[in-house]
């Protein structure tokens, strides 16, 4: 297959698991609980956790998958699994309900009495967990990374993260912008229609991995 093919067999897939819009919501709900002079370098720190995390799932996922002593099989079937309940549950369910705990736990993270008990810090701490991990990457995007990374190749997998984060990163800075200029419904259709893609690159994948089993 050739490099472009290559890239966009990866980009097109990750654009259907990590697009920010149908959580852009939530993410606004957590950052408008962060004080209004460390909201920017939240964002940062949110953006960081998923830029690393991202990167060093792609590019050693391959020594992991070998020290465990997996076959790319079994990661095309075992991805495939997690891809197609993520899309099922993504289609019949609203993403918003399954993201109101991020919110949930950010409430519980609030300064309290004397000011701001160490805002700094709890606002670091909602960067890496709820909102850079699982928001904007979850355990469906970690997964996709792992297996594309072996079945497509590290390079154009990688590539094709860069290129959606570098999207993702860029609404996320102008999450107010994008939500006046959308509003909800088309948010919420863009989502569906993704995970309708997803499902059937899930099914895909499985297909694959089972039949190269079979066959030997």
């Amino acid at each position: 297959m050739p490099p472009v093919n290559d890239f966009f067999s990866v980009f097109l897939p990750m654009l259907a698991i990590t697009n920010i819009l149908p959580v852009l919501p939530v993410a606004l709900g957590i950052l408008e609980e962060v004080p209004r002079e460390v909201r920017a370098h939240t964002t940062r720190d949110a953006l960081t956790t998923v830029l690393i995390v991202g990167v060093v799932i792609t590019v050693a996922g391959g020594g992991l998958l070998s020290w465990w002593g997996l076959s790319l099989e079994d990661l095309r079937i075992a991805g495939g699994l997690v891809l197609l309940v993520f899309a099922i549950h993504d289609l019949l369910f609203s993403r918003m309900d399954r993201k109101q705990r991020a919110k949930d736990l950010d409430e519980s993270l609030e300064p309290r009495g004397d000011a701001l008990v160490s805002a700094e810090d709890g606002a670091h701490e909602i960067a890496i967990v709820p909102l850079g991990i699982p928001i904007l990457l979850g355990p469906a995007g970690m997964t996709a990374l792992l297996v594309f990374g072996q079945t497509r190749g590290v390079l154009p997998t990688l590539l094709a993260f860069l290129a959606n984060f570098a999207l993702n990163a860029l609404l996320l800075m102008n999450a107010e912008l994008v939500r006046r200029a959308f509003g909800r419904a088309v948010v919420r259709a863009t989502g569906k229609v993704m995970s309708l893609v997803l499902a059937a690159l899930a099914v895909s994948m499985l297909r694959t991995g089972i039949q190269n089993v079979i066959t030997g």
